[in-house]
């Protein structure tokens, strides 16, 4: 979610203009390629960067320039190169250690994304965006005492930094009413002059607040007020969504996957967990990750964003065209891709999670060209499944349909109608598991989860919550806790509140 805060304040830098080490003739191409990126041209800008670059010039924007037009095209590792070069030219220079730091976050490097943050810091304590995105490392990390620190200074030094409110309320336990930090959100969000994403942040931060005190009334009133916010900006229609379940059904149908001739990776390193989001996929990554053989890699982008590009029809509004209009070779550049980009980010973990929920829109193209992946469903009570996507900001714009209790409910019976066509197609290939049986009674799932991925028994996997690793969803807290039960039936809370949700919800 973008926030339309105060920029923090930036140190000087010790290049401040391109032209202080360029020719005329260098300035002059790198002013052409600066104003070729600003208004979306970024072809002629790669190509004017990559001269500069390609000629050593000892300034850092060209680098940073041409690692933002990387990370924006999913060429991250040439990015975060890019970025480094760019310090090797002007140590300290800010934009390209804030963007180093974010990279090694995507890495799970968090020593070196925090090591980045404190030198940025150290240079500067005023700058309030390093600090709070040191925050957010250490929450990550589960170091939650540490990272409520800095969100308090960040609050302390800006408090209209409303992204450090909202963070600050996932991790903060309120017991109280008085509790200062409700007034202080309440102040603010009483000003006619913040911005929509500002109110949006606490309108959510304060339902967190109401529902820690048990105020189930006004709980779901600042969840409303957030979630009217988003939903009037997306000007969401569950049409489209429609159109391209039904799509996929039509595309991956029994017959025409019979026909296809392709034999696909023979590699079953990949373990996909999938599901409708808030269904207890951080839960479940966190398991398999306790296993000694098994690295967590969280939410990759990489197969889905290659599923996209390599058969996604732009000219039919992005669909997919017939299986048999695609060469074989397609889908072993999937395959053999994917499989390279898991290898970069560990390689020598005997298997690796990815928990992108949404892979499930991808999962015909994931059995043709990884037949040998397994591949975990998480099943949650409908009910609670929605409610909770309710109950979440979430910080990308991909969710637009989760603002609004209507949209939800019919997304969601998408998603099972979705999901039965694929045990329908690939009967036996999709495990279950049921979030209220895992918390429940956690030993007997955990030993079936783990026989369906073909991996041993470890009593370690009961010990999840003391794994360390990042955990970057906004199931952070949860995950850090012993297996719990109280997020079981939540929605009868809010039952009051939640009619046109079940007037559309398809049970069981």
């Amino acid at each position: 979610m973008s926030s339309k805060r105060r920029k923090a304040s930036v140190p000087p830098q010790r290049v401040s203009r391109p032209g202080a080490a360029l020719s005329p003739q260098q300035q002059a191409r790198f002013q052409a390629a600066a104003q070729a990126h600003a208004r979306g041209d970024l072809a002629y800008a790669e190509t004017a960067y990559r001269v500069l670059v390609g000629e050593n010039v000892r300034v850092p924007q060209p680098y940073c320039g041409l690692a933002a037009i990387c990370a924006r095209s999913h060429r991250a590792d040439e990015a975060h190169e890019l970025w480094r070069k760019a310090l090797n030219v002007a140590p300290g220079y800010l934009e390209a250690e804030m963007n180093l730091a974010g990279s090694y976050q995507q890495r799970n490097d968090s020593e070196q994304a925090m090591a980045c943050y404190r030198r940025i810091l150290k240079r500067d304590p005023r700058n309030v965006q390093a600090r709070y995105l040191l925050g957010n490392v250490l929450k990550a990390r589960g170091e939650f005492r540490q990272a409520s620190a800095l969100y308090r200074q960040v609050m302390a030094q800006q408090p209209d930094y409303t992204q450090a409110h909202f963070t600050y309320s996932g991790i903060h336990e309120y017991r109280d009413p008085a509790d200062p930090h409700i007034a202080a959100m309440r102040k603010l969000l009483e000003s006619p002059k913040l911005p929509v994403d500002n109110r949006v942040q606490l309108a959510f931060a304060l339902a967190k607040a109401f529902e820690d005190l048990g105020d189930w009334p006004r709980a779901f009133r600042y969840l409303e007020m957030g979630n009217g916010l988003r939903h009037e900006s997306f000007h969401y229609s569950i049409d489209s969504d429609a159109e391209m379940f039904d799509n996929i059904i039509r595309t991956f149908n029994r017959e025409d996957l019979a026909a296809l001739e392709v034999e696909g990776q023979p590699s079953n390193r990949p373990i996909f967990i999938i599901g409708m989001l808030r269904s207890g996929t951080s839960l479940v990554e966190k398991i398999l990750a306790s296993h000694s053989d098994v690295y967590g890699a969280g939410e990759l982008d990489y197969l889905f964003a290659l599923g996209a590009r390599l058969f996604h029809d732009p000219s039919n509004r992005y669909l997919f065209k017939p299986l048999d209009s695609y060469p074989a070779s397609q889908f072993d550049e999937l395959g053999r891709t994917y499989l390279e980009k898991l290898q970069t980010l560990n390689g020598e973990a005997r298997r690796l999670t990815d928990k992108l929920p949404f892979n499930l829109l991808m999962l015909g193209l994931i059995r043709i060209a990884l037949p040998n992946a397994k591949i975990v469903h998480c099943v949650r009570d409908p009910r609670d499944t929605c409610l909770s996507i309710y109950r979440q900001s979430f910080t990308t714009q991909n969710y637009r349909f989760a603002y609004d209790l209507d949209s939800i409910g019919r997304f969601h019976n998408l998603y099972r109608g979705l999901m039965k066509h694929w045990h329908d197609v690939f009967p036996g290939k999709i495990h279950d598991i049921s979030y209220e049986a895992l918390t429940a009674d956690p030993e007997p799932e955990i030993r079936r989860l783990l026989e369906a991925c073909e991996l041993e028994w470890q009593a370690g996997c009961l010990s999840f919550h003391r794994t360390p690793g990042l955990v970057k969803t906004a199931s952070f807290y949860q995950v850090r806790q012993p297996m719990y039960t109280r997020s079981v039936g939540l929605w009868k809370k809010y039952e009051a509140f939640l009619q046109p949700l079940l007037d559309v919800l398809e049970l069981d």
